[in-house]
């Protein structure tokens, strides 16, 4: 019984030993390079797919699906209203009511997105200060201008009135 245990024993430590050799041994060897198993990129490589991302390439996806949209500026522009004036946005405009007092215009398809307070406000409500509004449709929605000057950001199509 004892020649038993002591033969199981050597087997089972000669196995792990066995593994160990084989990952050890299997770690060290090195990956061709440039190969999916080599971890290290390499400046050229980067400086090809940042080219291909910036345009300054052809390859690569472009991510185009078609269409003839235009880019759209993303930057909001400061507008400046007086007084009695109003502002309409376009579809999909965003208004940010930075300083004075204005009221919401509605129209009959309903009020102007807060998308920061999470309410829709209809004609007449006052507009809070840093509330990001939204007009999902061309159809007349914006706000007008209380006592004093106010100051928007504004990113999309508008008309002043």
């Amino acid at each position: 019984m004892k020649k038993a245990l002591t033969f199981l024993g050597t087997m089972v430590l000669t196995l792990a030993i066995g593994v160990t050799i084989g990952q050890v041994s299997k770690a060290d060897t090195p990956s061709a390079p440039g190969s999916a198993d080599d971890p290290i990129v390499t400046k050229s490589y980067v400086d090809q797919k940042v080219a291909g991302v910036s345009g300054g390439g052809s390859t690569g996806n472009t991510g185009s699906t078609g269409g003839t949209s235009a880019p759209a500026d993303m930057s909001f522009k400061v507008v400046t209203l007086n007084a009695g004036q109003t502002i309409k946005g376009g579809e999909g405009t965003e208004l940010i009511l930075r300083g004075g007092t204005a009221t919401a215009i509605a129209s009959s398809n309903g009020g102007v997105s807060d998308v920061t307070g999470g309410t829709d406000l209809a004609q007449g409500a006052n507009v809070e200060l840093n509330h990001l509004l939204l007009t999902p449709r061309n159809d007349g929605r914006g706000m007008k201008v209380g006592n004093g000057t106010a100051y928007l950001m504004v990113r999309g199509a508008y008309t002043v009135q």
